[in-house]
């Protein structure tokens, strides 16, 4: 009988240590998200190449097995200041250290190590894909008259799928409903101090996931970072931002975005030291508009990108 992607479950939760799974339930770990894919199995695969007497195949042998599982989750806050949102865990495994400041803030800040791991469980219609010792990449993306949402890459162990029937009693009410971005809900986006009109905008943090598989070690590695973002936006006189002069002489400047206007429902990323780099012009409905990409660049470390709900 086929399998429905209509029904599709992913919970997430925070391990002890490494090689210690957690057991997420539906009831208090479960991601309200879209776009849900894991891989079943993710592998190299490697030729015999076999010498014989006649053409064709010698066979393949796996290794290095592993899983990798994506999803789509929406930008909003907790519900209420100080409180950390549904998705903190995921941005943990992402490299990000959380820090609540009870009835103001959570604050997402950078690391370089000691992040921890998650273990998912991602279900298609009663057939479990579950992934240990998990790490994970996040982009984000704030486009007008869209959801904002954040993609999510994790990479972990793999296990052999379990046939079940689907968990009861899913809980998503810690999920806030998003709003869209907009003049209205999007009330903040600055770069180099510049307001710009924008039709796009855009992070990626580009964490590198590697599987590494070796004599007594395999798992999930992320050794570095490589940040970047790109903005679409109205092309501004040069007397007003002159984004020529500021490419060709390297310049760095601040970028921040806040989405949200309500207590308990606002999201901000500040980026307080991009690069910007050669960029495009386009026509959007007689408008002349720029795309320019950027880097996100630390300052001291682990500073080049800073997530706030509150």
């Amino acid at each position: 009988m086929a399998k429905s992607m209509k029904q599709m479950l992913l919970l997430a939760m925070v391990q002890t240590a490494a090689g210690a799974a957690a057991t997420p339930t539906a009831a208090a770990n479960a991601i309200l998200c879209r776009a849900l894919m894991p891989e079943p199995i993710t592998a190299d695969q490697v030729a015999r190449d076999l010498i014989r007497p006649y053409k064709g195949n010698s066979g393949k042998l796996t290794a290095g097995e592993h899983r990798k599982l994506s999803c789509e989750v929406e930008i909003a806050g907790s519900g209420t200041p100080g409180v950390a949102p549904a998705y903190g865990d995921l941005l943990q495994a992402c490299g990000f250290a959380e820090t609540v400041t009870a009835g103001t803030d959570v604050q997402y800040t950078l690391v370089s190590g000691g992040e921890p791991l998650l273990t998912l469980y991602g279900y298609l219609d009663g057939t479990l894909f579950k992934i240990v010792d998990a790490k994970g990449t996040v982009s984000f993306e704030l486009n007008p008259k869209g959801i904002p949402v954040m993609k999510f890459e994790f990479l972990g162990a793999y296990s052999k799928p379990e046939e079940g029937a689907m968990p009861t009693g899913v809980d998503y009410s810690k999920f806030m409903q998003p709003k869209v971005v907009g003049k209205t809900n999007t009330p903040t986006l600055t770069i180099f101090g510049h307001s710009a009109c924008t039709s796009a905008f855009s992070v990626n943090l580009a964490n590198q996931l590697n599987w590494r598989e070796l004599i007594n070690c395999a798992g999930a590695a992320s050794p570095d970072r490589q940040p970047t973002g790109s903005i679409t936006m109205e092309f501004p006189k040069v007397t007003t931002k002159d984004w020529t002069e500021i490419v060709r002489n390297s310049e760095r400047g601040a970028a921040v975005i806040v989405h949200g206007v309500d207590p308990g429902n606002i999201v901000e990323l500040q980026m307080p030291n991009i690069q910007p780099g050669p960029f495009t012009l386009s026509d959007d409905q007689g408008v002349a508009m720029m795309a320019l990409p950027f880097d996100l660049v630390p300052i001291v470390g682990d500073d080049e990108l800073v997530l706030i709900v509150r």
